[in-house]
């Protein structure tokens, strides 16, 4: 069970914060100081922290890209070195690809969003190759932003997605996956809703979301904003699962209403109870409720 209480969640939280160096250091740094977590959990928790660093410091940066631009050609032509970028992304304290994109901008200003996309996806791109063997290095070292990052994360989503499914046929659930709801014309949808309704832990559960990812505070609360609240209301209450854990108010604060139950895991079986009758297609249940309505 990974629950983590506050004061144990602030020490990681003030120990990422005040750390200066790689991400990637940062991790196997953690993992060394609170070894009881995971390396996905510790990772998860430094992923939401620099985003929200880059969120802060974003417009400020952005502000001084021309100085940057300077800074960069200036340490470049001085030393050739591959890395420039790299430590200039340290001293900063953000990501290296968050850089990249940013000088990027500033060096090819003609240059469409899309190009310069592609030139972060293929650094071979770039024209000037001093520019572009930095770009590569921070590319395959930065493991916090950038398009290698972005698929590994997408990967994980989904492979946690199909973990969520097998163990719910193995528990004997009955289930419409997202494809199944989209079909029918929802756009937002969880990633499994209940043909049947079982109980959890004497709680009705509708649906059952899937993040791989570690709940905090502030990112729990956009989920219930901007998706759970939405399933809640139209489908009744669900459980949303951290797969890398969560902090302990997160179970309990008062966006949670009585749509949402928060679990690191899935519900065991001693916790659930199901019901067993004929069950409608999904289409049957959708017209049903569209009738009454």
């Amino acid at each position: 069970m990974v629950v983590i209480s506050v004061s144990r969640f602030t020490e990681i939280q003030n120990f990422i914060r005040n750390y200066h160096g790689l991400f990637i250091n940062c991790n196997l740094e953690l993992e060394a100081k609170f070894p009881e977590y995971s390396s996905d959990t510790l990772g998860s928790i430094i992923g939401k922290e620099v985003i929200q660093r880059v969120k802060s410091n974003h417009s400020k940066i952005n502000a001084k890209a021309s100085s940057l631009v300077k800074e960069y050609h200036t340490i470049a032509n001085e030393t050739l070195a591959h890395d420039v970028l790299q430590k200039m992304a340290i001293e900063w304290r953000i990501p290296s690809m968050v850089l990249c994109r940013i000088l990027l901008g500033n060096f090819f200003p003609d240059a469409l969003k899309s190009e310069i996309n592609e030139m972060m996806r293929t650094p071979d791109l770039i024209p000037n190759s001093l520019l572009a063997v930095n770009v590569s290095y921070c590319l395959y070292s930065e493991t916090m932003d950038g398009p290698i990052t972005d698929l590994v994360r997408r990967f994980i989503g989904e492979e946690y997605e199909v973990r969520l499914k097998k163990m719910a046929r193995e528990a004997g659930m009955v289930f419409y996956d997202e494809g199944d709801l989209r079909r029918t014309g929802y756009d937002k949808t969880p990633d499994l809703k209940m043909a049947v309704p079982f109980m959890y832990r004497g709680q009705v559960v509708n649906w059952i979301e899937s993040k791989a990812s570690f709940g905090d505070m502030d990112s729990h609360k956009r989920y219930v904003k901007d998706q759970l609240s939405s399933y809640g209301n139209r489908f009744g209450p669900g459980i949303v699962i951290y797969w890398f854990g969560y902090v302990e108010t997160v179970a309990d604060c008062p966006e949670n209403g009585n749509y949402v139950i928060v679990t690191d895991g899935f519900p065991d079986k001693d916790d659930m109870e199901f019901l067993n009758f004929d069950l409608p297609t999904f289409e049957e249940e959708t017209q049903c409720r569209d009738g009454d309505s």
